[in-house]
């Protein structure tokens, strides 16, 4: 059984400006998975894969139009982020004795407003270099690329970047991110894709990720104060609702109070993962549903995740095929590096300099049962 894709427009997805081409690219592989993606932040906008029944769904949050982007309260739906993912205290950081003052743009957490996802006009908010390519086996494949001058909001050096999605027909879905500089600069990227296993459309107050059961393959969390940044401090999650290294449901762990939650609403967490280094790719997390059967695997060369269910969504921005999106309609799964590595002694270093390049693999492995 196989239910009509909608996929979205390419019309939608269109337009020419001074300084930008706006476009959608769609890769399909010999299974019939589907995976589109924008130029505008080098985003992952939908991704059609089956439920146990064989009928496909989105699994992505997200809009039907390029404009829905451009506008949308929550702006990172899908969109590479970077330079440095999540916060960075005090919007600042020290390198080589020279203090790098950032743009404080993160309007959580008073009186300081701290640095977020790489400032305002950050890699989520730009256009894009595409090329669309098939691999000698055939697989097809989209390449995007940018430039970041030295200085851009805030950060040393000048910073060539590279991603590239790649569906597999394995059923899974690769993103390389690469980086070079000419100067030592700190660098950490992810993809902050939300998704729903239920598929992304219709989602209701009722027909949220609660019921998705979530495993991580992480033994501690990345404490964070209540302005979300790291103290320095990894905490054990054994015994605790934060423990996902066995599955259970995300609604499972908003029962109680905890230092790093919000009862009944949510949470945005960083989990140190567990796995050897060096290149390798490591298990990081699984995704399930039963009610549509589906389920995502996710493998990783990065050393944590951060795990944020929406909670902020309040019904404003209006999604795929006229759907509101409250709290928990999806679930953010982002491989990266330690957050706010710049300014805490203890964690990996996320610096490159003109020898040491940045590479980011994370592989989406979709499966259904």
């Amino acid at each position: 059984m196989v239910c009509q894709m909608n996929l979205l427009s390419a019309s939608a997805f269109s337009g020419e400006g001074s300084t930008f081409s706006a476009e959608l690219v769609t890769l399909k592989n010999r299974n019939g998975l589907v995976a589109q993606f924008t130029n505008y932040g080098a985003r992952w906008v939908s991704m059609w894969t089956p439920d146990r029944d064989g009928c496909m769904g989105d699994i992505l949050l997200g809009f039907d139009t390029l404009d829905g982007y451009l506008t949308a309260g929550e702006q990172y739906h899908g969109a590479i982020v970077g330079r440095v993912c999540g916060r960075i205290n005090n919007a600042r950081f020290t390198l080589e004795g020279q203090e790098f003052l950032l743009a404080s743009n993160d309007a959580y957490g008073k009186p300081v407003r701290n640095h977020l996802h790489g400032g305002m006009a950050a890699f989520h908010n730009r256009f894009w270099k595409s090329r669309l390519f098939v691999t000698p086996s055939g697989e097809e494949a989209v390449e995007f690329t940018t430039c970041s001058p030295n200085g851009e909001e805030g950060y040393p050096g000048n910073l060539e970047v590279k991603v590239t999605y790649l569906l597999k027909d394995n059923n899974t879905l690769r993103m390389e991110c690469e980086a070079t500089t000419d100067r030592l600069t700190p660098v950490n990227l992810t993809n902050h894709a939300f998704f729903n296993l239920q598929s992304s459309s219709g989602i209701t107050d009722k027909k949220n990720v609660l019921s998705h059961n979530l495993t991580l393959n992480a033994s501690a969390i990345i404490e964070c104060d209540n302005e979300l940044i790291p103290t320095g401090r990894l905490l054990p999650v054994n015994g605790t609702l934060l423990d996902f290294r066995l599955p259970h449901t995300i609604a499972s762990s908003l029962t109680e109070e905890h230092s790093q939650i919000q009862k009944g609403k949510g949470f945005s967490l960083a989990y140190a993962l567990d796995g050897e280094s060096g290149g390798e790719l490591n298990f990081a997390a699984c995704l399930s549903d039963e009610i549509s059967g589906r389920k995502m695997d996710i493998y990783t060369n990065q050393q944590s995740v951060q795990v944020y269910n929406g909670y902020f969504m309040d019904g404003t921005d209006i999604g795929k095929g006229g759907t509101p999106y409250y709290a928990s309609a999806g679930i953010a799964i982002e491989t990266q590096g330690y957050p706010d590595a710049p300014n805490q002694p203890s964690f990996s270093s996320i610096l490159i300099d003109k020898v040491e390049k940045y590479r980011h693999i994370t592989e989406y492995c979709f499966l259904s049962d």
